[in-house]
């Protein structure tokens, strides 16, 4: 959620933006129980991935990166499931944890049949079209991908220079403290997993009332409570177009080499 606050745990850009985050994530709870807004995307992100995991053909053989992990696994099963994050301290104690930057996957070309990148991973990335570029190395032809990600359309961004673009840096809350993080618009990144291989089959979105309330309140827990409301707000015209957090489904196509299509990456909007 956008903040005035200069007070900044996670800078802007440059060569500090990636050890901030991990040292950030290292040391903190990820998905706190007394966070509302968190709680709800997190059982957002559960139920959907569980409604899709008939769609992505695992068996006990196949292979699965959680790109991303920290220290949650999704329960994505069945198969082997690769647990990957530049927060390297959170992969203590996973099965199969790599730590790794989702821009350089320390992986093989075609060694994953399942990629589940969600919890916003990709907006902390500076080049987005790089990291879906990586994800399609490492997703073999015909895998599946399941990327979760924070829209630039969220009604908090209404009104602002923030709103609508392919891609844009705001200053946003994360449990109760200030960072900041990349918002993208929808059809860009269509466009990049596209330019990947990718075909997305399915979406999902979550919070289209609570960001407006926050705009207004600007209290995080009180407008999670109209998160209840997603359900109703979901079916309604134009509405249903602008939430805060958007979640894809995707096949990859056969014999599409990965960034056959190159797509410059927008210019940053400095937050507001």
């Amino acid at each position: 959620m956008p903040s005035e606050n200069p007070d900044v745990t996670v800078p802007f850009d440059g060569s500090d933006y990636r050890r901030a985050v991990r040292e950030k994530y290292n040391t903190i709870e990820i998905w706190p129980t007394t966070d509302r807004w968190l709680s709800h995307l997190k059982v957002w992100m559960s139920r959907i991935i569980r409604e899709w995991q008939p769609s992505l053909g695992l068996t006990p053989d196949s292979r699965i990166l959680n790109a991303g992990s920290g220290d949650e696994s999704y329960s994505v099963a069945p198969g082997i499931v690769v647990n990957c994050d530049i927060a390297d301290k959170k992969l203590v104690g996973m099965p199969y944890g790599v730590a790794g930057d989702l821009m350089s996957l320390p992986l093989a070309p075609g060694s994953i049949d399942v990629c589940v990148c969600v919890g916003s991973v990709v907006n902390y990335v500076s080049d987005l079209s790089r990291a879906i570029d990586e994800i399609g190395r490492v997703v073999k032809g015909d895998g599946r991908l399941i990327l979760e990600f924070e829209s630039s359309r969220s009604p908090e961004y209404f009104f602002t220079r923030h709103y609508g673009r392919d891609a844009t840096q705001v200053s946003t809350f994360y449990i109760y403290e200030n960072e900041n993080i990349w918002v993208y618009h929808e059809d860009y990144v269509r466009r990049l997993l596209e330019a990947a291989g990718f075909e997305v089959v399915a979406e999902s979105r979550a919070h289209f009332v609570a960001p407006w309330i926050f705009r207004f309140k600007k209290n995080i827990n009180y407008a999670a409570r109209f998160a209840k409301l997603d359900r109703v707000a979901e079916r309604i015209p134009f509405l249903n177009r602008h939430s805060a957090n958007v979640m894809y489904l995707c096949r990859r196509h056969l014999g599409v080499a990965a960034g056959a299509v190159a797509m410059p990456h927008p210019e940053a909007v400095a937050a507001e």
